[in-house]
Formats: C-alpha cells, sequence, structure tokens
C-alpha cells in the first residue's frame, strides 16, 4: 500500500460523525435562508459538504461515455484494460445515473448488479450489497485523487481530457476485485 493510499486508509478508518453532504437536499429557501442555514452547520459538516460536491461533480462529468453523437463517441482510453463500455458506463455504478456519494464518511456502499460490482447509492433493486472497507476505500480514492490531478495539470484539453479519463478509467477494474455477498 502507497503511503497515500495508508494516509486515505488511516483517515478512512477515523472518520469524523457521518453528515448528510448532499447540500441540494439540506440547504432550501431564499438565499438569506440558505446564508442562515450553512452559517449553523457545523464546521465538519461544511468541510465535508465541500469536498464531497467536487468529488461527486467531477465524477458525474466522467460517470459515463457519450454515444449519443458520433461526433462525440468516447472510446475507453485503452480497451485492453476491463471496462464498463458495453453498460455505456465509465464509472461502476449501478442505477441510472450518477448518484451522489458521501465519501467523507470514508466508506461507500457497493454492490454487486450480476454484471458488475459498483457504486450503489441506491439499491431499490435489493442486490448484495457492502460497505468497502479502509483499505478498498483508500485505493478508490487514490485513483480519484490522480485523476482529479491530472485534470488540474493543463495543457492541452484533448490531452489532459485523455489523461483524466485514462486514470479514471483504472476504478472499473479496481472496483471487480472487490467481493460482494
Amino acid at each position: 500500500m502507497s503511503e497515500q493510499e495508508q494516509a486515505t486508509s488511516e483517515a478512512a478508518a477515523q472518520a469524523p460523525q457521518w453528515y448528510d453532504t448532499n447540500v441540494y437536499w439540506t440547504v432550501h429557501g431564499t438565499y438569506a435562508e440558505r446564508k442562515k442555514k450553512l452559517a449553523g452547520m457545523p464546521r465538519g459538516q461544511l468541510e465535508a459538504s465541500i469536498l464531497d460536491g467536487q468529488y461527486n461533480r467531477f465524477l458525474s462529468d466522467l460517470a459515463d461515455y457519450r454515444d449519443e453523437d458520433s461526433a462525440l463517441r468516447e472510446e475507453p482510453v485503452d480497451p485492453t484494460v476491463a471496462n464498463g463500455k458495453e453498460h455505456g458506463k465509465r464509472l461502476p455504478y449501478i442505477g441510472w445515473y450518477w448518484r451522489h456519494v458521501e465519501f467523507s464518511r470514508g466508506t461507500f456502499p457497493i454492490g454487486d448488479s450480476g454484471g458488475f460490482i459498483g457504486f450503489m447509492e441506491n439499491n431499490k433493486w435489493s442486490y448484495p450489497e457492502r460497505m468497502t472497507t479502509p483499505e478498498e476505500f483508500a485505493k478508490v480514492m487514490a485513483i480519484i485523487d490522480e485523476a482529479v490531478a491530472e485534470s488540474q495539470k493543463g495543457g492541452l484539453v484533448l490531452d489532459v481530457q485523455t489523461r483524466t479519463r485514462a486514470a479514471i478509467e483504472r476504478l472499473w477494474p479496481l472496483l471487480q476485485t472487490f467481493k460482494v455477498a
């Protein structure tokens, strides 16, 4: 386990109090009402909400392969690596769309749909599921953090996108090694 994975694993094992970090569902009302609600939130919840929001926006944008238009059609960066192209998904998630994952918990639910193992924030199908271990969580976050870093390095847009996608596409084969049931 790398130093980064070890640190993430240790942090996950000592995760703080769990918060609902989906601000869309927890902060409602006018600007003034929302501002007041945010001002009353514990700092830990605000930090978790910001980080979870950033990770989820990043992953949501990369979650699926675009197939709707041949000019925009996307293929796996390295087709020799296990991927979810047959499901239309770059990221292994179970459901019709990427759902908000609360990474700040230091764990997240995974499930086995019968076709693949993936993130599963909503188990309306009664698939076998479990929470990731701190070690599994650390491995997943290391890949996500690498993809985020690639997206921030700069350069030609196509090169940045290719490097970012290549990094994030490593999640698919990793999650298939996680046993559920």
